[in-house]
């Protein structure tokens, strides 16, 4: 018995001892995955980008000033990156269900054009305070409203003083001795009426003594009236110049006229020069296509203001054309004192009055 416990003894000391001399055992660390903590997205509200739309009271596909203000529309609308929309009106009963609709659907600034439209927009615009409007040719009043007033008085009396210098030139064919001059106009609203005051003044400062023979056609889309109007004023009341302001359709029906009797015009709006060769002595150019895209590039900037915005000879949107379809029949003396007259006008030594 002692045998054996000497025995197990002896093994329990050589386990011991065979354990004491192993190497010792050293735990691998446990990898810990570090935590991802993503950061939070703060999404800042952004204003919404500022939309435009066009309000004609007619189709800006036609030569004249709508034209024009569509094609300033379209500049403005590649420039700043806004999606056009242009709400054309066929007739008047479409005018404020436009306008209407361009609100409806939370456009950020309407511009109408043409005076025709200002009840529409006087109507709709109290109803939308937070959209702003613009109209060319007229200023419906009102907070958040605005006028694009073109100054015609100033680029018509221009066109006056031609016609008072040009309407006793006989050396010309079918001009005559009389002191008479015309202008067809139609409608009998401000602007119109600016372009006729304007004309009138213009003439005046030439000659005090010419008289001026006014009609309207009660219509800016009635040639036939047009042309009746002018050719009566032609064969029966010495008129041997008519200025027209009846629209691009109703300009036809003057021009017409002056074609047939050998008379002379004068255009408004665009460059009407070419249409009868020799017959058209000039066209007052109104740039309706720069106040549109100034009154877009206001808006754009935050600064849209109500009132009227005035845009005449010294802003360049009022003007004549250089007569150069006239040729020699408008001699150099007559050129200079044309053009010394607009120097005069843009430099504010002549004051052109606006009608109220």
């Amino acid at each position: 018995m002692k045998k054996l416990f000497k025995i197990f003894v002896g093994l329990l000391v050589l386990t011991l001892a065979i354990t004491a001399c192993a190497p010792a055992v050293v735990e691998e660390p446990v990898a810990v995955e570090e935590a991802v903590v993503e950061e939070a997205v703060v999404e800042v509200p952004t204003e919404a980008p500022l939309t435009v739309a066009l309000v004609p009271a007619g189709r800006v596909g036609m030569e004249g000033f709508m034209f024009l203000a569509g094609e300033g529309y379209k500049k403005a609308a590649a420039e700043f990156g806004f999606d056009e929309m242009i709400l054309e009106s066929e007739v008047p009963e479409e005018w404020e269900r436009n306008v209407r609709t361009a609100a409806q659907d939370g456009y950020g600034l309407i511009v109408g054009v043409g005076g025709t439209m200002t009840d529409a927009i006087a109507n709709v615009a109290p109803e939308f305070p937070d959209i702003h409007f613009a109209l060319v040719d007229s200023n419906p009043g009102g907070d958040n409203t605005v006028g694009l007033i073109s100054q015609e008085q100033e680029g018509s009396f221009l066109a006056g003083a031609l016609a008072a210098l040009m309407t006793t030139d006989t050396t010309l064919e079918n001009m005559n001795e009389a002191k008479v001059i015309g202008f067809v106009g139609g409608m009998d609203v401000p602007s119109v009426n600016r372009f006729i005051s304007g004309y009138k003044q213009g003439a005046a400062y030439i000659s005090p003594g010419v008289e001026v023979v006014v009609s309207y056609v009660g219509s800016f889309r009635d040639p036939a009236k047009a042309k009746e109007l002018a050719l009566s004023m032609i064969q029966n009341q010495d008129v041997d110049i008519v200025m027209t302001v009846c629209g691009s359709s109703g300009d036809v029906g003057v021009f017409e006229a002056v074609e047939e009797t050998g008379a002379y015009g004068i255009g408004a709006d665009v460059n009407w020069d070419a249409t009868v060769p020799g017959h058209i002595l000039t066209s007052v150019l109104k740039y309706t296509d720069n106040a549109v895209y100034d009154v877009i590039a206001r808006a754009f900037a935050g600064d849209f203001e109500s009132g009227e915005i005035r845009y005449g000879v010294a802003s360049g949107v009022m003007d004549i054309t250089d007569m150069a379809t006239m040729g020699d029949k408008i001699s150099k003396d007559v050129r200079d004192r044309i053009a010394s007259i607009k120097d005069k006008i843009y430099s504010g030594e002549i004051s052109v009055n606006r009608p109220e």
